[in-house]
């Protein structure tokens, strides 16, 4: 009898085991790029949202005293986000991460993504060439 309960208790103890330890097992989340379209490659300058629509940072520059556009960028992105500016079609794109633009602030970029309407699903930001 003590022997059964011994083998019992053994099973219930590796069952839970087993599943305490199951999530490890997860797979990784997939990337963030909807499946809403073609990856297709963008070309602009990381900006912010309100400066981007003056097509230029000069006047926010002035008004607050900055010191350069990427700070500028950086201040007005808290606010109103940052996006990716095409100078010469003057189309302004949305950008879903906001992380990872901010290191390229007022510089010119490739964004690798999905267009969704008027925002990039960002696969990968790269400086341009």
């Amino acid at each position: 009898m003590k022997r059964n309960y011994f083998v019992l208790t053994l099973v219930v103890y590796i069952g839970v085991l087993a599943f305490a330890f199951q999530h490890d097992a997860t797979p990784a989340p997939a990337p963030k790029a909807s499946a809403k379209g073609p990856v297709q490659t963008f070309s602009g300058e990381i900006s912010d949202g309100q400066c981007s629509k003056a097509g230029s940072h000069d006047m926010v520059m002035k008004k607050a005293s900055v010191n350069s556009a990427a700070n500028c960028t950086k201040g007005c992105a808290r606010t109103h986000g940052y996006v990716l500016y095409d100078r010469a079609s003057k189309k302004v794109y949305k950008l879903d991460d906001q992380t990872r633009p901010g290191e390229f602030a007022a510089k010119s970029v490739k964004v690798t993504g999905n267009l969704d309407r008027d925002t990039i699903h960002v696969v990968r930001i790269e400086a341009a060439k």
